[in-house]
């Protein structure tokens, strides 16, 4: 990462948090899959948006003084040991040269550092349960100082989630290169499907690609086949893909920490029944209209209220409900079928941070569009031939100045050009 990017956020923190305060982050612990087994290390977001490190055992604290922003980071150097078992790190040296930091203390030293910086400062700006330690040493010490914890200690996602909401044109580069390499692992899942294989073999298939890409999943894939399609976070991925069913694949990586989100639904065998191809009309059909208006001044209720109302619409001719579309709206009946939102931030979080409500769309916003309809196998409500369909189709859509641009519009979604693909075997 650049360090005018970074030099760039931490500005923005200081002016957002004011000149007599503090801002104190906490970097992620080491997680265990089991004993002394660790999984893969993911960084704090808001600590790998200010720092660019991706190091646990780590403390960043941001200030200002004689108007200039002031970035102190407290680390460990390489132990005789941790050379030995996992290599060595970057030096203290290294570290501040590339990251831009004013100076960096070892990780002991945080204590005596970080009193001497609380004094005069009126405002202290943390997440607390990151770092149990650190908690209680700063409350501990703002409380002798006559600050409350109450009024003068404040969640940093107060501030983080704001700057974080709007992109840069470097994040909106990680998030498309995300999305290049998502695409490139659905197409490859689509070609390798057929009846009688796994949802996890295609798992593997999606998997594959990020790892040659040197990308994370951004979250646990969902493979869901058939009736499993109609269960939204269905991340098993054990059945085995049968003739007439569908595929739902929900499936994205995650590059330099910064998530892609990606949805396609499928069928097995390459071609789509009659019904399986009318609910997918009306998925598309949704999702097209909510992407068309999606730009500048419009917000998540009134896209929300395009998708409600395609979707109840295409079921209302369909006569899986009833024929009144107000009566439909009004008691929300279409929940039977539709029961999630249009979408959801997208950033170095795949439900990234940021408020939803009454707040209006603005250029450098990055958002998932992904309607659905959901026609779970015991629902009686409805004929059998109906039963057992579960369809979603996810886009990652950037707000620009003139309207959007959807970042994953490269992977097909047509009916067509879905069949295609799923045509060709490799």
């Amino acid at each position: 990462m650049q360090s005018n990017e970074l030099d760039n956020r931490r500005k923005a923190l200081a002016v957002n948090i004011g000149k007599n305060s503090i801002a104190i982050l906490s970097s992620a612990n080491r997680n265990y899959r089991s004993r002394d087994v660790e999984n893969p290390f993911r960084q704090e977001s808001d600590f790998l948006y200010m720092t660019g490190i991706s190091e646990p055992n780590l403390i960043n604290v941001i200030y200002t003084k004689n108007n200039r922003v002031h970035t102190v980071l407290f680390r460990d150097n390489t132990s005789t040991q941790e050379k030995i078992w996992e290599g060595s790190r970057l030096t203290n040296k290294e570290i501040k040269k590339k990251y831009g930091f004013s100076e960096i203390y070892n990780y002991e030293q945080y204590h005596e550092k970080i009193e001497s910086l609380l004094k005069g400062k009126d405002r202290v700006f943390m997440e607390f349960n990151i770092n149990p330690k650190l908690d209680t040493f700063v409350n501990k010490n703002f409380l002798k100082l006559g600050r409350t914890k109450k009024k003068n200690i404040i969640p940093l996602s107060q501030v983080t989630q704001k700057l974080r909401l709007i992109k840069s044109n470097y994040e909106i580069n990680q998030i498309k290169k995300a999305a290049e390499v998502s695409i490139e692992a659905h197409m490859n899942a689509m070609k390798k499907a057929t009846p009688g294989i796994y949802e996890y073999e295609l798992d593997a298939e999606i998997k594959y690609i990020f790892n040659k890409n040197n990308m994370h999943f951004a979250y646990m894939s969902i493979v869901g086949s058939g009736k499993n399609a109609c269960i939204l976070h269905y991340i098993k991925n054990n059945d085995k893909l049968k003739n007439n069913e569908l595929v739902l694949i929900d499936a994205a990586a995650e590059n330099e920490g910064y998530a892609s989100d990606i949805t396609r639904t499928f069928p097995a065998n390459g071609k789509f029944t009659k019904e399986q191809a009318l609910i997918y009309d009306i998925v598309l059909n949704a999702q097209e209209q909510v992407i068309k208006n999606v730009k500048p001044g419009t917000n998540w209720k009134e896209i929300h209220a395009i998708t409600v109302k395609e979707i109840s619409l295409g079921l209302i001719k369909l006569k899986l409900l009833p024929n009144d579309l107000n009566k439909v709206i009004e008691n929300k009946l279409y929940q039977e079928f539709f029961m999630h939102k249009t979408g959801h931030w997208l950033g170095l979080d795949v439900h990234d941070v940021g408020e939803y409500e009454n707040v209006t769309f603005v250029p450098g916003m990055v958002i998932t569009v992904e309607p659905g309809i959901y026609i779970n196998s015991s629902n009686k409500n409805v004929p059998k031939k109906w039963r057992g369909i579960g369809i979603r189709i996810e886009d990652d859509v950037l707000v620009t100045k003139k309207g959007n641009q959807v970042l994953t519009k490269k992977l097909p979604k047509k009916k067509d050009e879905i069949e295609l693909l799923c045509n060709q075997k490799t």
